[in-house]
């Protein structure tokens, strides 16, 4: 029987983790995925527990069958579980009004989301708190030695938990979705409490017993069960656990945050996190029996040992912390090592996500497991009900643990960052060991006197930024999670001398930074180590885009709604639409306006915008819970892999959209065609295709941007001609060769019958099957756009459908002949960019595809950008643009011939790196960056080469130079002027 019920509780911990997964998905849906609704779930979810641990742990004790009612309290999980489905199905009709009393009143929404979170979980988590304290009465009941076996439970119960995780992340809710998985999790509860219920048929025990220590623990052992530590010590110790679980979720929260920079943040990079912290508290807990033998006979060695292992908690997040410094790297080592084993992508990348989490987490969470039974023996020892002191010591580190992670959350981050935050949380976790350790002596002084210093250091951590700092922000504000930035330590340098940090900021859901390399025009927005925009080109015309065609496809745009700041550049366009009257903007993390006004200068300096209203909530949860109807409904791009970002693709926010949008209104949706499959795309389009009867497909230089709207969407062109004769839409337009009415029309692709066509195979994407957010992972780091673009313009139409008007009400047959001859062009130039695309620029057949495009229309939009460009691509490449031959003399006396050349490489659109290089000898005697306009770079370069080698020409026309000599004055030349950058 003992190890059924262990296993039982082992598969009872797998079907918890997987609710906990489960229910906060099913949750964060209605009330959004900001770091308050998540943190609301989770505190709920772990209150319960507490409460459980608390009412059930007493009333175990009097029980004479624990073990029929902890088959009861499964019994009892897996049956409100599947309440909670039925819950899910008319929660958000009931959250909505209420919800629109006070829309943006964060107080208000917590307050209503806590009512409906506790409503939903709270019977089945109170249920659950109570499992383990019922489980260690029966076993101290029947077997002693408490201590031990609740080691052993609460060890089993989180191996369980590991194997939930993975199930969850990688099996269940891939191939199942959310509703089949907890009614799996659901029938697992049911069976493991039927089976406890039939276990213990007939077989009673005392209602109460002694927590003595089972015989075989030897004569020591039960000396040291029998010997109470005194009230002092235990309660000091109750307390040490409490902010052992503070402590705990703390490092959780902040060095998630850390490795989210490395990892990513998809699903199962999060997954990958939660096991690796999960199977060290599991191994701490099965380590419990050798340390137990620590105690020896000594009254007060188990309160000892207990402060000890806080200290070593301690020392060991202080050494993480430390370490984390070289985040990057170590990643980067982590990746080149799995990078020779010939790997899927995708394995490669998990696999080095694993070794990652498991070398920063391993050795802290394991103390962290092996803390709670060493609590519970101090604890218990000499009491005489189990239930009760069990429950009470997982209510003090349950409650402690929601304290962690809400104060650390809310308040740690956002006022001193993470690793101030870390290092206040370890001076917290190294006073409370050595306070504990010292209660042993009996002598209360000495731990009044330690907490003081503690607290002081900690308050002194806290006031005083430059004290005791490690990491280099730069490093991580400049950091760029793909290998080539950090798998060279020298490269990874060098990357961190060139940069400036325009913006850093820690905030709450998210790190953002905004970088430039020295001198250059071109920055680079960068969330959890991952770039997501630029005032480069390509990302300039898709924001652009997502912004400005909606305005000008609807006749009259005086609403507008905007998802997420991001640049700004798609919010800025927006606003330039002189109709505009009110603009919505819902931003989940603040720190982000501060990357918007990095980039003034390209979003129309949109946030002192008087027509803007800023909203600080889950983009999702608001448009669902407004009143408001908007013109035109858009959103800054986010790709569908990134954490939380799928359910910004499913049917369900897309009728949501529908539902918001005003008569005759538009939204505008981002579809990547990079990192993406061909038949994820077909998902994204055929999920938006059910949303909005009528849809339009336009493409940009790598990214696709849907139209929809719940009325037919026509192109007027002579209304697109008024509104572009607009200057200030013209000028942002013709940026990006979208700058007349033919030009920005090129970019149309597919109406209403293409894009249903195309789109036919794919799925549907819900809330509940989750298919784009487990599948999109899969092509992280693939190169995709080039088949992307072949596929979707393979079904591309003819524009003249949808135009306004018809042949018959007085189109031209002028535009339709111009329209067809701009098809075929258009198919033409397609086959053209999905080769390049694809990176096969020096295939024959791509030179005399870009050759007959031009020859049919060399004004043809698209080709444009693509030969700029091109252009830009190929001027990275070195090349030489000036040389001469000097006279010289070696180190010997005698005369030799030196070829000098100056060689010109594009680091950026406003950077160019000019080496002054002997090409016989192969040496570079001199290198400068030379900074200015990118389309003046060109001849400012040839100038300037030639001015430095004048200069050498010059030093070499006396006849007896040496090379020395006219290398010295080529580096000194090299580095006057304002605009060059030494190396």
């Amino acid at each position: 029987m003992r190890f059924l019920v262990f296993f039982l509780f082992f598969v009872s911990g797998s079907a918890g983790l997987v609710y906990e997964v489960a229910w906060a998905r099913s949750l964060g849906v209605v009330f959004g995925a900001s770091h308050l609704a998540v943190t609301t779930v989770l505190s709920v979810y772990m209150g319960g527990q507490a409460l459980g641990a608390a009412l059930i742990g007493a009333r175990a004790d009097r029980t004479e069958r624990p073990l029929r009612l902890y088959g009861l309290l499964e019994l009892g999980i897996g049956v409100s579980a599947l309440a909670f489905v039925g819950l899910m199905r008319i929660y958000p009709a009931l959250y909505v009004p209420l919800a629109r009393v006070a829309e943006e009143s964060p107080l208000y929404l917590t307050v209503v989301r806590t009512t409906f979170a506790a409503l939903a979980i709270i019977v089945p988590t109170t249920l659950m708190g109570g499992t383990l304290p019922t489980l260690s009465r029966f076993f101290a009941a029947r077997e002693g030695g408490l201590a031990r076996q609740l080691s052993l439970l609460y060890g089993f119960n989180t191996l369980g938990a590991v194997v939930g995780a993975l199930l969850a992340g990688f099996v269940l809710l891939p191939g199942l979705g959310v509703t089949a998985t907890l009614l799996v999790a659901a029938g697992v509860s049911i069976t493991a409490g039927a089976a406890s219920v039939l276990l213990q048929r007939g077989e009673s025990l005392a209602k109460a017993s002694p927590l003595e220590p089972a015989a075989a623990d030897g004569p020591e052992a039960a000396d040291a069960g029998r010997a109470r530590p005194d009230g002092f010590a235990a309660r000091l110790t109750l307390l040490g656990i409490g902010l052992s679980g503070f402590c705990a979720l703390g490092y959780e929260v902040l060095w998630t945050r850390m490795l989210t920079l490395v990892v990513g943040t998809s699903v199962y990079s999060f997954t990958v996190m939660l096991v690796a912290f999960l199977v060290g508290i599991a191994l701490g807990s099965y380590a419990f029996g050798p340390v137990r033998r620590l105690f020896g006979g000594e009254r007060h060695a188990g309160v000892l040992v207990f402060g000890c292992i806080q200290v070593l908690i301690g020392v060991s997040a202080l050494a993480v912390t430390v370490l984390m410094r070289d985040l990057p790297l170590t990643a980067g080592h982590t990746r080149a090592l799995l990078a020779g084993l010939e790997l899927t992508r995708f394995a490669e990348r998990v696999g080095s996500s694993f070794g990652i989490a498991f070398t920063y987490l391993l050795i802290p969470s394991f103390l962290m497991g092996l803390a709670f039974p060493v609590a519970g023996a101090v604890w218990s020892a000499g009491r005489s009900r189990t239930g009760a002191a069990v429950g009470r010591l997982l209510t003090a580190n349950t409650v402690g643990a929601i304290l962690g992670s809400a104060t650390t959350g809310f308040a740690l981050i956002y006022l001193f960052g993470i690793e101030r935050s870390l290092q206040m949380l370890i001076l917290v976790n190294v006073t409370c060991g050595v306070a504990i350790a010292l209660s042993a002596s009996r002598r209360r002084w000495p731990v009044a006197a330690v907490a003081a210093l503690g607290a002081a250091l900690v308050v002194a951590r806290g006031a005083v930024p430059s004290w005791g700092r490690v990491w280099d922000q730069k490093f991580f504000a400049t950091f760029s999670n793909m290998r080539r930035t950090v798998d060279d330590p020298e490269r990874a340098k060098a990357r961190l001398d060139d940069a400036e940090v325009l913006y850093y900021h820690e905030g709450v859901d998210e790190t953002v930074s905004v970088i430039r390399a020295r001198g250059d025009i071109q920055q680079t927005f960068i969330v959890n180590g991952r770039p997501e925009a630029s005032n480069a080109p390509i990302d300039v015309q898709l924001q652009r885009a997502l912004g400005h065609l909606p305005m000008l496809l609807h006749r009259n745009p005086r609403s507008v709604f905007v998802l997420g700041t991001g640049s700004g550049m798609t919010l800025g366009a927006t606003s330039i639409h002189p109709e505009v009257e009110r603009i919505v903007l819902a931003e989940i993390e603040k720190g982000v306006l501060g990357v918007a006004r990095t980039f003034s200068e390209w979003n129309a300096h949109v946030l002192d915008d008087p027509r803007l209203h800023i909203v600080f909530n889950d983009g999702r949860n608001h448009l669902a819970s407004t009143r408001r109807k908007f013109d035109v409904i858009t959103s800054d791009p986010i790709h569908p892999w990134s954490g939380g970002a799928a359910y910004l693709y499913t049917v369900e926010y897309f009728r949501t959209v529908a539902g918001h949008l005003a008569p005759g209104g538009m939204v505008s949706q981002w579809l990547p065609l990079y990192e993406l499959s061909t038949g994820d795309v077909r998902t994204v389009l055929r999920t938006f295709s059910e949303a909005f009867p009528y849809v339009q497909v336009w493409l940009t230089y790598y990214d696709a941007v849907l139209i929809g709207s719940n009325e037919p969407i026509l192109v007027d062109e002579s209304e697109l001609e008024r509104r572009l004769a607009n200057p200030r839409i013209r000028d942002d337009l013709a940026a990006v060769h979208m700058g007349s009415v033919r030009d920005l029309l090129a970019y149309f692709v597919l109406g209403d019958a293409g894009a249903r066509e195309f789109a036919r195979g794919g799925e549907v994407n819900t809330d509940d099957n989750l298919t784009l957010e487990f599948s999109a992972p899969l092509s992280q780091g693939a190169l995709t756009a080039g088949g992307n673009v072949l596929a979707l313009t393979a079904a591309r139409e003819s524009l003249v459908p949808y135009l306004a008007g018809s042949p018959a009400a007085g189109l031209r047959r002028a535009a339709v002949d111009r329209w067809t001859r701009d098809l075929e062009t258009a198919r033409l130039f397609d086959l053209a960019h999905a080769q390049y695309l694809a990176g096969e620029q020096t295939s024959p057949g791509f030179a005399d595809l870009l050759a007959t495009v031009r020859v049919r229309d060399p004004g043809y939009a698209p080709l444009l950008f693509l030969l700029d460009e091109a252009q830009f691509e190929d001027r990275r490449q070195p090349v030489v643009v000036a040389e001469t031959s000097l006279d010289l003399r070696d180190e010997s006396g005698a005369p030799t011939r030196v070829r000098l050349a100056a060689i010109r490489t594009f680091l950026g659109r406003g950077r160019v790196l000019v080496s002054f290089a002997d090409l016989g000898g192969r040496e570079v005697w001199a290198k400068r960056i030379v900074c200015g306009r990118y389309e003046q770079l060109e001849d400012e370069t040839a100038q300037y080469a030639s001015r430095i080698l004048g200069a050498a020409r010059a030093a070499a026309s006396e006849g007896a130079a040496t090379a020395d000599a006219v290398r010295e004055v080529l580096r000194r030349e090299a580095n006057r002027g304002a605009c060059q950058l030494e190396l």
